[in-house]
């Protein structure tokens, strides 16, 4: 069984891509996929992830990240932006350590592109698409860390973020990642970071035609 092209069949066609990795869980085949397995009981900080651990909230990402599926005209870009959904944390069982009495994975974001490149090479994904994907891997934590500084952020700094990857693409990566938890503003669908970077990607790039 090709548990890498089912992989990738389930993320650009299935409404539950989670539906496959937890049956592949189910039947202790995940061990044949040791970039997904190691997300297995990696910690989380409850505060931020108290849906458990970094497989499990992968699962939620995932799910949420499917139903972006109307917005991308091209197949290859919507299956790039899946892979980044799925990627998107593939640091965390390298980086994930207890320090003053919470979970932290600094770096996870860099030390992602390893196991990420792993699977795309796995996966046969060419390099234009890689590219992609690298990018959602390392900016994914982009929103929320300008918006926690949103009074400091230089309108050059928006648009170099647009040089690197396409925004609202990147505004919807964030919204599944944020939705994919269980802390009462993902429950209620409210992700104020995106809003405020969306606000500022139609301000200094749509409206100027940049």
């Amino acid at each position: 069984m090709n548990f890498y092209k089912n992989l990738y069949n389930y993320l650009i066609n299935y409404e539950k891509p989670s539906e496959y990795l937890i049956f592949l869980r189910s039947k202790s085949y995940i061990s044949y996929l040791p970039e997904l397995s190691s997300l297995i009981g990696t910690p989380q900080d409850p505060v931020w992830h108290p849906e458990g651990d970094v497989w499990t909230h992968t699962l939620m990402v995932l799910d949420k990240a499917a139903e972006f599926r109307n917005e991308f005209y091209y197949l290859d870009d919507f299956g790039a932006f899946m892979l980044g959904a799925l990627c998107h944390d593939f640091g965390k069982p390298y980086t994930t350590l207890w320090d003053n009495g919470r979970w932290r994975s600094p770096k996870h974001d860099i030390i992602g592109l390893i196991p990420t490149e792993n699977l795309l090479n796995k996966l046969e994904i060419n390099e234009d698409i890689k590219k992609i994907v690298f990018a959602y891997v390392l900016e994914h934590l982009k929103p929320m860390q300008l918006y926690k500084t949103k009074d400091n952020v230089s309108d050059a700094a928006i648009i170099k973020l647009q040089n690197r990857i396409n925004i609202p693409y990147l505004i919807m990566l964030a919204k599944a990642d944020h939705y994919g938890r269980t802390i009462d503003d993902a429950i209620k669908l409210e992700a104020p970071h995106c809003d405020w970077l969306l606000n500022k990607y139609n301000e200094l790039i749509v409206n100027t035609n940049f």
